[in-house]
Formats: C-alpha cells, sequence, structure tokens
C-alpha cells in the first residue's frame, strides 16, 4: 500500500490559521480532559491569537494572556493607555487565564530586562502588576533574577540562555562543563546567588509580591473589584470573603496625592507592603486620602 502525502504551502499568516480551527478545539478538549482525569494537574494552552476562547472549558479550560502582557511593561514605561488596560482587562477576563511578561519565544518580547533597558525600579513595577492581580502568573526562567538577553543570537536564541544561577563565567552554578550558550551579559550582578544578598534585589522583590500571594487567600483567589486608572496609578481591590486589600501602583516620576472612594465606610487601612504601622481611616461614605511616592507599589490591608 502506497502512502502520498501532499503539503500545503500557503504561508500561514496569524495563529488563527493553525491553533484557532475547531479540529484543534476538539482536540484540546480531549488532551484536557485526560490530564484533567490526574489529581493536581493544571491545563494552560499557548493560543496567541484567541487566548480568551481557548479559556472556554469546552477547549482548553486555560491560556496565556497574549496580548496582554505588554500593557505591564508599558505601564512601567509611563504610558497613561496602558494603565487603563491593567485597570480593565480583568473585569471581563476568564478566571483560567495565565499572565506572563515574557516567555521563550521573541515574538512575545525580549527579555523584560531588555525591554526596560535595566531600569530595576520599573522592572520591579511591571512585575507587581501581574503578580498582584488575579489569575495564575507564570515567570519564565530568569525573570525574578532580572536575566538579560544574550545579543547576536538568531531567532528564540537570545532568550534561552542558561539560568544565572551563580556569577562564575565558567559554570553558571550547574554544569563543571562549557555551558551550551553563551551566558547572560549581566551574570555578575543578576545570578540568583547575588540577587539573595541583596535586601533591595529584583529577587527579594519576586519573593515579596509572592509572598502576599502565598499569605493571602484574597490576593492569589480573590476577586478584581472597583479598579481604576488615574493617570499613571492604578488601583484594585482583591476580596475573598471578609478579606479585602487594596493595591496601588503608582508607576509615575512623581508622588501623587489619591483620594480614594468605594471603600468600607468607617474602615481602617493598615500596610501589608511595604511594611508600616501607620494607619489611614475612611470616613462615613468609604474615602479616604493618601499620598504614593514616585515608582511605588502599595498593598493595603482593609478592615471595618
Amino acid at each position: 500500500m502506497a502512502l502520498q502525502f501532499t503539503t500545503n504551502t500557503t504561508a500561514v499568516r496569524a495563529g488563527s490559521d493553525w491553533n484557532d480551527q475547531p479540529e484543534s478545539g476538539r482536540l484540546t478538549k480531549q488532551l484536557q480532559d485526560l490530564i484533567s482525569a490526574f489529581p493536581n494537574r493544571c491545563v494552560v494552552c499557548e493560543a496567541t491569537a484567541e487566548p480568551q476562547a481557548h479559556c472556554d472549558p469546552a477547549v482548553c479550560g486555560g491560556a496565556f494572556a497574549f496580548g496582554y502582557a505588554q500593557h505591564f511593561i508599558e505601564a512601567a514605561r509611563g504610558k497613561p493607555e496602558s494603565v487603563t488596560q491593567l485597570a480593565a482587562y480583568h473585569r471581563s477576563a476568564s478566571p483560567t487565564m495565565a499572565t506572563f511578561l515574557s516567555n521563550h519565544d521573541i515574538f512575545a518580547g525580549r527579555r523584560l530586562w531588555n525591554q526596560l533597558e535595566g531600569d530595576s525600579a520599573r522592572y520591579k513595577l511591571a512585575a507587581a502588576g501581574y503578580l498582584l492581580q488575579p489569575e495564575t502568573p507564570f515567570i519564565y526562567c530568569g525573570g525574578e533574577v532580572g536575566h538579560a538577553g544574550v545579543a547576536g543570537l538568531p531567532g528564540d536564541l537570545p532568550l534561552r540562555s542558561p539560568m544565572s544561577w551563580t556569577p562564575d563565567t565558567r559554570s553558571v552554578g550547574f554544569t563543571s562543563g562549557t555551558p551550551f550558550r553563551p551566558l547572560a551579559p549581566n551574570l555578575a550582578t543578576h545570578s540568583a546567588q547575588m540577587q539573595a544578598r541583596d535586601p533591595g534585589s529584583i529577587l527579594n522583590f519576586y519573593k515579596a509580591m509572592l509572598a502576599l500571594r502565598n499569605a493571602r487567600p484574597s490576593i492569589a483567589r480573590g476577586s478584581f473589584e472597583h479598579s481604576f486608572a488615574d493617570g499613571l496609578v492604578l488601583g484594585f481591590q482583591r476580596r475573598l470573603g471578609k478579606e479585602r486589600r487594596l493595591v496601588l501602583i503608582n508607576y509615575g516620576t512623581e508622588a501623587r496625592e489619591l483620594r480614594l472612594d468605594a471603600l468600607p465606610a468607617r474602615a481602617t487601612m493598615r500596610s501589608a507592603y511595604p511594611r508600616s504601622r501607620s494607619v489611614v481611616c475612611t470616613d462615613a461614605a468609604g474615602r479616604a486620602r493618601l499620598v504614593l511616592s514616585a515608582q511605588s507599589v502599595h498593598v493595603l490591608v482593609v478592615r471595618r
């Protein structure tokens, strides 16, 4: 018996040409059912053209938020239109969306370090946005230490250099042999070992944000409420049961005084990040005033 194969030479123009077809949806559903039959499993699809559609339980049940990641970065760069998008997205997004800042594919963007030109303050602002918002945040290998891309390599390879565990240029901490690819150019300062020693490092900032998610159910899986964009200030509340947290991010390079509303009446607000003993109280209408320092992240515990 002879088998004949034909090849369609038509160029693929978009993700919708190949990963958003009815047939692929049915196959994805079969994979989802198989994987979900085992305990403690999570299915997330890489659907670049229509990620929201793939979050449908009838398709994949979860997908990466392509088309959204750049707003965390552009907000950190000081673009108010992206702050507006950050305030609006989760009002309608699927609760099984997966957020990220960059990944292993160059079409999704360069390493965050390169996109923000090595600005650690802006790097932390971009990270805070997606680590404190709803859904499941994914951290690409090295993103938590400010891993820089490698110049001069083709395609996706600038993003795929060995993880910077130590500043040792001979091994980077995982092999006694020759690394399979050039090392990150900022290895001396942005390895896991060096970052762990600096309290103000990118790595320790990631740890602080993840500690808030792990310790506070409202941030890990709570609702997304009363979001707003005020110029370069983003605000939203995360609530689960009686637990409520107010998140405020000032992406601007100047301090801002805010007049807040939509808060519980006669409530107290204490800062969970950064740690502070100061208390802010709301009035009978649920309003309060706060001053945010430039390029700052604030997470407040709201209690009545």
